[in-house]
Order: structure tokens, then sequence, then C-alpha cells
């Protein structure tokens, strides 16, 4: 991104307002990355206009192979777009802060009734939420982007290594099938004309 790319996107949010909207997602976000990228752009993208789809594909692109938690460091991305170093930092506590204050409370109230069977059963109800939540979320994703049917291919193979495969290492390869890929279209496009 050049730089007066990201003096256009710092000038068009305001940072109390990026961290308002930040804030009220982390508030909503749970069910791990496919949930919160599906709220994100819904967000974001489709609601306030602020990012594109490619903004988002690029967060998940380029953090996707990095260690650590990616939601937050897609999170982070998108608040660097919108707004720099500043940006990437408010948008960052913004959306963790809700997740922050209710893994506190939750622990503290698991501590106090450890042997209370509903807190059981109200865990196990969120988990198959959650599961179902993801995989619809996930459904979604797969359908937005992989529109021809090699992309559906790599997304399937991709997902089937990633049982058996490091995921950065999934990510490096579906990468440079990518490059192929492009690399066969082009040349076949080449010898045509």
């Amino acid at each position: 991104m050049s730089g007066t790319d990201a003096t256009t996107h710092r000038s068009r949010v305001p940072m109390l307002t990026l961290w308002w909207a930040m804030l009220r997602l982390g508030a909503v976000a749970f069910g791990g990355l496919g949930p919160t990228l599906a709220l994100l752009d819904r967000s974001l993208v489709a609601r306030r206009g602020w990012l594109t789809s490619t903004d988002v594909r690029d967060a998940l692109t380029y953090t996707k192979a990095l260690p650590g938690s990616t939601v937050v460091q897609i999170v982070t991305f998108l608040g660097w777009r919108l707004g720099g170093v500043m940006g990437a930092l408010v948008a960052t506590f913004g959306f963790l802060l809700p997740a922050a204050v209710l893994m506190t409370l939750a622990a503290a109230g698991a501590a106090a009734l450890p042997d209370a069977a509903w807190v059981d059963g109200a865990l196990l109800g969120m988990q198959v939420a959650v599961v179902g939540l993801l995989g619809h979320s996930m459904v979604g994703l797969l359908t937005k982007e992989a529109r021809t049917l090699a992309l559906a291919a790599v997304a399937v193979a991709a997902a089937a290594g990633g049982f058996f495969v490091n995921p950065a290492i999934v990510v490096v390869l579906a990468g440079l099938v990518g490059v192929i890929v492009d690399r066969v279209r082009r040349y076949r496009g080449g010898h045509r004309g």
C-alpha cells in the first residue's frame, strides 16, 4: 500500500469511530476465524464501506501463515489500513477489550461455581452452536472466494491437507499452485493470439 493510500484511509475513519466499531464487533465475534471474517466483511465492507473485500482477503492472506491469533492479526492489519499504526492499535485494543472482560467474568464465575451442572450444560450448548456458526461461515466464504472449479479444488485440497500438514506449508503450496495456474493461463493466452 502506498503512503497516499494509507493517508486516504487514515482521513476517512476517525479513531474514536474505529474504536467504537471494533469494540462492538469484538463483543459479538466468536467462533474463530470463519465467523469473525464474515462479521468483519459484513460490518467494515458491506455496511460501512470503509474497506473492500479485497482488503479483508489480503489481511487473511498476509496473516494466515504467521504464528499467533490470526483473528487478532487480521483486525490489526485492517486497523492499519484504516488509520496507520494508530489505527492498528485502536482496532486491536477495541476488538480485544470485550473478550478480555467476558473471559475474566467467565473465569471468575466458573471458579465460584465449579460443581454446578448447568455450567457444564451451558458450555456444551455454546460449543455446539459455535461449530454450527463456523461451518456456516466457512461455506459462505468458500462460495464467495472459490468461483471456479480450480479454486474450489484448491480449497478442498487445502482443507484436507490442513489435517496432515502444517497450515503454513498448505498456504505456501496453495500459493505455488496459484502461480503455476496463472503462468499456464498466460502461456496459453499468449499462444492463441
